[in-house]
C-alpha cells in the first residue's frame, strides 16, 4: 500500500437529511467515478428519521473491507474489485459518514470540509448526481490551470432521473454573475486553498449560500468555464430553491451586503414574487403588473 499525496485527492462532501429516496443514487454517481484520483467522500447527515442513514451506512460496510490501494496520514483508501456491483474505478475510495444532529445544510458543508484531504474540493447535495467522468474533467481541467474554481454544464432533472430542461450557464463573467446566477452549484469544483482566501460559506444563509461563495470568490478570482456537462440537478416538491420569494428576498439581501449593491434583475423578481404573494387574487392582471413595476421602482431608488 503507497503513500499518496494531497495532490492527488478528491474531497466531495455530501450533506443529507431524509433523502433516502434518493441517496443511494447521488452517493452511486460519485463511487463510481472513474480517473487518476483518490476519492475522499464525506457524507454528512443530519439525523435523519427516515431510511438514509441504513442507505448510507451500506456503503461503509462495502468498502470496509475492501483491497488497500493508498494512506494518506490517517485516511486509508481502497478498490472494490472483483464480482461486485460497485467496482472502483477511480485510485482508490476513503469512505466517511456522520450522523448528527446540525445547523442545517451550509453547516453540515463547512464541518465535511474542514475534515476534507483533498487539493480539490466540492460539494453534492443527497438528491443530485454526478454524470460519468465529471470529477476526473473538473480535476484534470483545474491541476492545469491557476484559477482557484471552475464549473460545467449542468442538467435539471425529475425524480426519476428524467431530463428536465438545462441549467442557464454562461461562460464566466464577474459582471455577469451579479445580475444572474450563471453557476450551476454541482457542477462546481475549488482548490482547497479557496478555504484559506476567501473562507467558508456563510451559515446565515439558507437559500443562496452557493451563489454568495461564488460572488465572494469571484472578487478576486476568475472561474474555469468547462463546456462539459458533469452534473444534474433534481427538481422537486421539496427542493429548497423552488422557494422561489424566499430565495429572491436572501437574494436581494445579500447582494448589497457582498458586492454594494443588489442588481436590477433580482430586485424586479423579488418585487414579482412578493406582489404575488401578498395579492394573490390578483395573479396575471394588468394591475398586478403595474404594483410589481412600482414596487421594483421604489426598492431600486428608495432603499
Amino acid at each position: 500500500m503507497s503513500q499518496i499525496s494531497k495532490n492527488q485527492i478528491v474531497s466531495i462532501v455530501t450533506p443529507s437529511y431524509n433523502q433516502g429516496e434518493f441517496i443511494d443514487r447521488t452517493i452511486s454517481s460519485i463511487l463510481s467515478q472513474e480517473g487518476s484520483f483518490y476519492l475522499d467522500l464525506i457524507v454528512m447527515d443530519g439525523g435523519s428519521k427516515d431510511d438514509s442513514v441504513a442507505r448510507i451506512r451500506y456503503y461503509a460496510d462495502l468498502l470496509q473491507n475492501a483491497e488497500k490501494s493508498g494512506i494518506y496520514q490517517d485516511l486509508i483508501f481502497r478498490k472494490l474489485t472483483g464480482d461486485t456491483a460497485f467496482l472502483t474505478n477511480c485510485l482508490g475510495i476513503s469512505y466517511r459518514w456522520f450522523s448528527e444532529k446540525d445547523n442545517g445544510q451550509t453547516h453540515a458543508i463547512n464541518k465535511g470540509w474542514k475534515l476534507a484531504n483533498g487539493s480539490i474540493i466540492a460539494w453534492l447535495n443527497s438528491d443530485d448526481i454526478y454524470l460519468p467522468s465529471a470529477i476526473n474533467k473538473a480535476f484534470t481541467a483545474l491541476i492545469e490551470n491557476d484559477s482557484l474554481a471552475l464549473y460545467g454544464v449542468g442538467l435539471h432533472i425529475d425524480k426519476e432521473d428524467r431530463f428536465l430542461e438545462f441549467y442557464p450557464v454562461e461562460s464566466f463573467s464577474k459582471e455577469r454573475l451579479i445580475d444572474y446566477c450563471i453557476i450551476c452549484q454541482p457542477t462546481v469544483f475549488l482548490k482547497s486553498e479557496v478555504l484559506n482566501k476567501v473562507g467558508y460559506l456563510n451559515e446565515s444563509l439558507g437559500y443562496c449560500m452557493d451563489y454568495e461563495y461564488w460572488l465572494r470568490i469571484s472578487q478576486a478570482n476568475s472561474f474555469i468555464f468547462l463546456p462539459e456537462v458533469l452534473a444534474c440537478t433534481r427538481i422537486h416538491e421539496n427542493t429548497k430553491t423552488s422557494q422561489n420569494l424566499n430565495v429572491h428576498r436572501e437574494i436581494v439581501q445579500m447582494q448589497k451586503s457582498v458586492v454594494g449593491k443588489t442588481s436590477d434583475h433580482w430586485l424586479f423578481h423579488y418585487s414579482q414574487y412578493l406582489m404575488k404573494d401578498r395579492f394573490p387574487k390578483m395573479k396575471h392582471s394588468f394591475l398586478l403588473k403595474l404594483v410589481v413595476r412600482f414596487y421594483y421602482y421604489y426598492l431600486k431608488y428608495f432603499l
